[in-house]
């Protein structure tokens, strides 16, 4: 699950929802999910018949178990997750997602080792962590042929492979990162350089409002293996809790520089604005625009995402998402996108 900042746990509580640890003994415990969910698409794009149309997927989509183990001062975790990738371009099959131990200091500090989360980025990696079914900055893949071609998998890193070092107070928090990089392996592994620096810092006014700021740069040689030359990220977002709405917003900045491969960077922005208001102990209402834009050299496309959800927790291990959204953009070849989705999700955590 996303290594959330300490200051951003109450971020969750709007969500109506959470996860409990099953102790096996002192030193060990397990926790997980199991998330399904049914939805129905239409996608139309102009002049491109292949690519409209409509599609219904049901799926297990995913099933994690995180095994959590406590031998103070040392930690460590292990998720294992399945994903089904029914009805996706991602794909599906079972892995390790994390993997690390962590030695944690009197003074609030800690060094770990392993492979986990990247540290950017407002919206979670887990269903559990979200306010919606849908993520902001990526269209339906229900009909497995994606419009978008630009955008791939999001500029956003997912999981690395390195060491960090983190230290963090009541109100503030700070992390750096080395790592392999998106393109996995050994760091400078397989004869090439390649390999990230990730820095992220936040602070807790102690008014409901937080502001999160981090940076992501990769270095890869142009090669076949390594794909491009180098990549910058830049990501800010900024958060306020009042009684029973959480609001946030939050921007992204990506270059990404292929060489010789391709002569053209890759320049990627996306920005969102969410709103979420807890009526109930039970339920909870989101709304969220999101935007996204990607340019390589002549080619440009963009797609704005209005996203209505409603989350209800039966108890608090169940927990049913029901969306709706809506995106409203241009492909790189100038058609013009319109792709409507209902989704309801459905998720069991233990």
């Amino acid at each position: 699950m996303k290594n959330k900042i300490a200051i951003a746990a109450a971020f969750l509580a709007a969500s109506s929802f959470s996860t409990a640890e099953i102790v096996i003994n002192d030193f060990l415990s397990f926790e997980g999910f199991v998330d399904m969910s049914y939805t129905h698409t239409d996608q139309d794009v102009d002049n491109t018949p292949l690519s409209s149309g409509s599609g219904n997927s049901y799926a297990l989509d995913q099933v994690e178990i995180s095994w959590l183990f406590d031998f103070d001062p040392v930690t460590a975790q292990i998720d294992v997750q399945h994903l089904d990738g029914q009805g996706t371009s991602i794909g599906g099959g079972s892995t390790i997602e994390q993997a690390f131990a962590t030695y944690h200091l009197d003074n609030g500090s800690a060094f770990t080792a392993g492979r986990f989360d990247s540290m950017l980025g407002f919206e979670a990696f887990e269903p559990t962590g979200l306010y919606q079914y849908s993520l902001a900055y990526l269209a339906p893949e229900d009909l497995a042929v994606n419009p978008f071609g630009l955008f791939g998998t999001g500029i956003l890193p997912g999981q690395d492979q390195g060491i960090k070092y983190t230290v963090e107070s009541d109100t503030t928090f700070f992390g750096i990162s080395l790592v392999d990089a998106v393109n996995g392996g050994r760091l400078g592994g397989n004869g090439v350089s390649d390999f990230g620096i990730e820095v992220a810092g936040a602070i807790d006014f102690e008014n409901g409002l937080a502001w999160f700021a981090g940076a992501r740069f990769n270095d890869g040689d142009e090669t076949a293996i390594a794909g491009y030359d180098d990549l910058y990220i830049l990501n800010t977002y900024v958060t306020f809790e009042t009684g029973a709405w959480v609001f946030a917003g939050e921007l992204v900045y990506g270059e990404q520089d292929f060489g010789a491969v391709n002569p053209n960077d890759l320049e990627t922005f996306q920005a969102l604005l969410m709103a979420n208001f807890a009526y109930s102990d039970a339920a909870s209402v989101t709304g969220r625009l999101s935007y996204a834009e990607a340019e390589q050299g002549a080619a440009d496309e963009d797609f704005v995402k209005y996203t209505l959800a409603h989350g209800y927790a039966f108890t608090d291990n169940l927990f049913l998402v029901n969306e709706i959204s809506f995106v409203d953009g241009e492909d790189a070849a100038g058609n013009d996108v319109e792709i409507l989705t209902a989704a309801a999700e459905l998720i069991f955590s233990f």
